[in-house]
């Protein structure tokens, strides 16, 4: 009689392993997928960043110096575009002057490509102008 439980519990212990084994791999499937999207996250927050910092910096660099000295360099044209790329980001500064005169109205925007996505950041700014 001994042996007839030992073996119904063989049965048992057979099907508890092989269903910890499928709930283990179904776990393992969804933490997975979660882990994919959280690193696509991740990488889509660090071009928003780069893009941020880098339309920060073209305007601190247009607020470094005179804007005379700007209209001059055309680093901005008023009423125009000044356009560049910088890795694979690329910016538009548009100027125009402002409803108030000596008001002057900049807008720098980073756009960029991250797999089939497109990303955009746009940081605007009046200055005055003697």
């Amino acid at each position: 009689m001994a042996t007839k439980r030992y073996k119904r519990s063989e049965g048992y212990i057979l099907f508890d392993v092989l269903l910890a084994i499928f709930l283990y791999s179904l776990g393992f499937t969804v933490l997975y997928g979660l882990t994919e999207e959280a690193i696509f996250e991740t990488h889509q927050v660090s071009s928003l960043i780069e893009g941020a910092n880098l339309a920060q910096s073209i305007m601190d660099q247009l607020a470094a110096h005179s804007w005379r000295d700007n209209i001059a360099s055309q680093a901005c044209i008023p009423g125009g575009v000044v356009q560049g790329s910088e890795g694979v980001f690329h910016w538009f500064i548009r100027s125009d002057w402002a409803d108030m005169p000596q008001l002057l109205k900049i807008s720098v925007e980073v756009h960029w490509a991250e797999r089939g996505n497109e990303g955009r950041y746009q940081l605007e700014s009046l200055y005055e102008v003697e």
